[in-house]
């Protein structure tokens, strides 16, 4: 996954219900292994669903709160508290490349890291000693500006930052199961659509995806798949991506992980 001493390959994380800080199912213990399996990184840019902005925002320097933006869940769950710092000198390097690439952005004190971003981190590097940063989800993003915003950050990867998008490749939360009944057919097929699209390698696979089959079953609203797209471009170039892990949980919610091979991978 790795090339030489820098470069590192982004990823895609599901992060499915908040739950999965706590709970012991396959795709917590996939997380859990995976800090092992790569590199530590010199920082970590993580975009996450949960955090949709009028425009593109980016974590300001300084310490990041741990945002429990959920409810209903037990107190164990609102006990965590994952600190994280977003430095000053990561923080320019996001906006000097967003620049570059003509993508307005702001920095925001106001936010932290919400439970896309947290939970998943906290199972891959518990003692996190690197800087974070966190950016935004703009209204109205499509699987190519996604794209675009990954492709933006690529140089990144080359210096050792772990590029992340957080989401899921299914997350329709009025179809879960709480007894963790076998995944639906829907939820599968909408799977193999996204696996025959990563395998080519190309985003305009995604134009589409009213197209796809079982889309608005498996994405009421499309937000938690689009940061599959900031992975993809992440990598720096169109590359088949390597699904690491695919489990489900609740039933319907697909817990599908990949990497994708950074541009000096090649």
């Amino acid at each position: 996954m790795t090339i030489g001493s820098e470069t590192i390959s982004p990823l895609f994380l599901a992060h499915g219900s908040p739950m999965l800080a706590l709970t012991d199912i396959p795709a917590q213990r996939f997380l859990k292994e995976l800090g092992g399996k790569i590199p530590t990184p010199k920082g970590v840019v993580i975009l996450s669903p949960h955090w949709e902005t009028d425009g593109q925002k980016i974590s300001a320097p300084g310490a990041l709160k741990t945002i429990h933006d959920f409810y209903g869940f037990p107190k164990p769950l609102y006990d965590i508290d994952y600190p994280a710092q977003a430095s000053a000198e990561l923080v320019g390097q996001v906006m000097n490349l967003l620049q570059t690439a003509g993508i307005d952005a702001s920095e925001d004190t106001t936010w932290g890291l919400d439970h896309g971003a947290w939970v998943p981190l906290s199972l891959v590097y518990p003692k996190l000693s690197v800087p974070v940063v966190e950016l935004s989800l703009p209204h109205g993003s499509t699987p190519e500006s996604v794209h675009a915003l990954g492709r933006s950050l690529a140089p990144l990867a080359e210096q050792g930052i772990l590029l992340i998008g957080s989401g899921s490749t299914t997350h329709n939360l009025r179809l879960i199961d709480r007894e963790g009944a076998p995944a639906p057919q829907w939820a599968k097929s909408f799977d193999e659509w996204i696996d025959d699209g990563l395998h080519k390698g190309d985003i305009s696979w995604f134009a589409d995806l009213n197209g796809a089959p079982e889309f608005r079953r498996a994405h009421p609203t499309e937000e938690h798949l689009l940061p599959l797209f900031f992975a993809m471009g992440a990598a720096g170039r169109d590359v088949p991506a390597k699904l690491l892990h695919r489990s489900y949980s609740h039933g319907s919610i697909s817990m599908s992980y990949y990497s994708f091979p950074a541009a000096e991978a090649a």
